[in-house]
């Protein structure tokens, strides 16, 4: 029987824009401000960083440490509430999640840092939705989605992973990988044009996927 729905953050329930602009915007600012070259310039040397870390790293996903890598001053927590107003959700997710939530357990999994996480919830006005949210490198010290990340959430939730459904738009991280620690998974992906059994366009089309899949 299901209990829990989990759902990923970052192109799921929230508009992208909130972390990219942190991440490719904010950052490069301040870089350009403190080495004084041009936002161009300062914009290609932080990327030339972030590849030369790469996502395979912890370091990677944690703010404070760009900012001390980059001798920046000031607070990564002040840059973030700068771009809170871009943490935006998609249009459907406010009036789905109380009709999910009648039914299931809502958490959030996802692979950002917890600063991120917190605030692109609390942001998008999402906070009251869920019992729970983790983060994968916060929470855990687990780089990026892996199975023993979902295994880890389903112990803290107190279920079986056959109890918990996570939903997310990467066909691998949101996917496959929640399906290798034998939880279901349901790819959301908007651009598709004909949905298979384990696909959703919307989260719109959530409650009654579900209902077909699992009565």
């Amino acid at each position: 029987m299901l209990k829990v729905l989990s759902f990923d953050m970052d192109g799921t329930l929230v508009i992208k824009n909130f972390a990219d602009a942190v991440w490719f915007e904010g950052i490069p600012k301040l870089c350009s401000e403190r080495w004084k070259v041009s936002f161009e310039e300062a914009l290609e040397r932080v990327k030339r960083a972030y590849d030369e870390v790469g996502p395979e790293r912890i370091e990677w996903y944690k703010p404070q440490y760009w900012f001390d890598r980059f001798g920046l001053s000031g607070s990564w927590s002040g840059l973030l509430e700068r771009y809170r107003h871009l943490a935006r959700p998609y249009p459907e997710v406010p009036s789905v999640l109380p009709v999910l939530g009648q039914r299931y357990r809502l958490v959030v999994v996802s692979a950002a840092a917890r600063e991120f996480v917190e605030l692109g919830i609390k942001g998008s006005g999402l906070d009251g939705f869920f019992g729970r949210t983790f983060s994968a490198v916060s929470d855990f010290g687990v780089v990026g989605k892996r199975p023993e990340l979902f295994a880890r959430v389903c112990v803290e939730l107190g279920v079986r992973p056959s109890e918990l459904l996570h939903v997310g738009d990467h066909r691998i991280h949101d996917f496959e990988i929640p399906r290798r620690a034998r939880a279901h998974a349901l790819l959301l992906d908007r651009e598709a044009e004909s949905p298979g059994r384990w696909t959703i366009r919307s989260l719109a089309e959530l409650p009654s996927k579900l209902q077909q899949l699992f009565g």
